[in-house]
């Protein structure tokens, strides 16, 4: 299958956009996890900071109802909030004695926890539940007078924000898909006009001058290296008509001199035809005049050998009459 310019140009084009758009599309999605991240890291700072308002003294963190009702207050007022759990120092370590989730109050936590209240940071991560929930958890030293006594790890849902990060994905892709549709139909005029007419008219110029129309021209429409290139076919059709032509003239002057070189030559060919056959005339003539002169010559030849026998038969005779006359003497 054979593709033109255009086509080819609009795939190569559409791909290139494509691919940047699609980088634009996972960056921005990117960029949106790592708002929502930021954000809910700023959600469980500031539930820590209400939490942290209700424990004004070790004595309360003692009051583990109190705790427990706290916990579930917050979970009443903000719905996202999967896990709130509440860790204070022990013996045998950190130890769970306040959470909605009741089965791990009295347990030990989880490594997580004992670094943030030794170092005294907050650490955050994105967890999959065995339901499989994303949830995001937030691990956050507890602060009494200035002192780290506990931690909290708070978890908030990501079914909002993973339903929000697929509906930002379904518009930008359509707004991905409609964008390509209006550049294709934007390249694929600008490409008609900058690029596939011209490229289409030195084509047609080409085989115009290639059937032997020299004196066909093609008008550059711009100051690129497509209208030079026109600009160049062009010069190469000007100068191969003043080729075509001049060699024209030399092929007619050349005609010309072959055609007085042959009357030259005829005219001497009959000169020497005439002088010729005036030569046979005169050589005929002088045949004619020399076998005219061999035939008397050989004519008297022939009457003076008749003599010379005649004289001769009569010498005989003369003879035989002299041998006669002594015999009868």
């Amino acid at each position: 299958m054979k593709f033109n310019l255009q086509i080819k140009l609009l795939s190569l084009v559409v791909m290139v956009v494509s691919l940047v758009l699609i980088i634009l599309l996972l960056q921005t999605i990117s960029r949106e996890r790592q708002i929502f991240q930021v954000s809910f890291k700023e959600k469980a700072e500031v539930l820590t900071l209400a939490l942290d308002a209700g424990i004004g003294s070790f004595e309360e963190l003692k009051d583990t109802a109190k705790l427990q009702s706290n916990i579930y207050k917050f979970i009443w007022l903000y719905p996202e909030i999967v896990k709130i759990s509440i860790s204070v120092p022990s013996p045998e370590g950190l130890k769970i004695v306040a959470s909605n989730a009741t089965e791990e109050i009295g347990t030990l936590t989880g490594l997580e926890n004992t670094i943030s209240y030794e170092q005294g940071r907050v650490l955050t991560q994105t967890l999959l539940l065995p339901d499989d929930t994303k949830v995001f958890s937030s691990i956050i030293p507890i602060r009494v007078g200035g002192q780290r006594v506990g931690t909290y790890d708070i978890r908030l849902s990501l079914e909002t924000e993973e339903k929000t990060i697929a509906q930002r994905q379904k518009e930008v892709v359509l707004t991905i898909l409609v964008s390509i549709v209006i550049i294709i139909i934007i390249l694929f005029l600008l490409l008609s006009k900058m690029v596939v007419l011209p490229v289409a008219e030195i084509k047609k110029g080409l085989e115009m001058i290639g059937q032997g129309q020299l004196s066909w021209r093609i008008t550059p429409r711009s100051q690129d290296e497509i209208g030079d290139l026109a600009r160049g076919v062009n010069e190469m059709s000007e100068k191969l008509e003043e080729s075509y032509y001049g060699l024209e003239k030399k092929i007619a002057e050349r005609t010309e001199e072959l055609q007085e070189a042959r009357s030259v030559l005829e005219i001497k060919v009959q000169a020497r035809t005439r002088e010729l056959k005036d030569l046979a005339e005169s050589l005929e003539k002088q045949v004619e005049q020399r076998t005219k002169e061999l035939q008397e010559k050989i004519e008297e030849l022939e009457r003076f050998n008749r003599l010379a026998v005649g004289r001769e038969l009569k010498m005989i005779e003369l003879k035989k009459e002299l041998r006669k006359l002594k015999k009868e003497q």
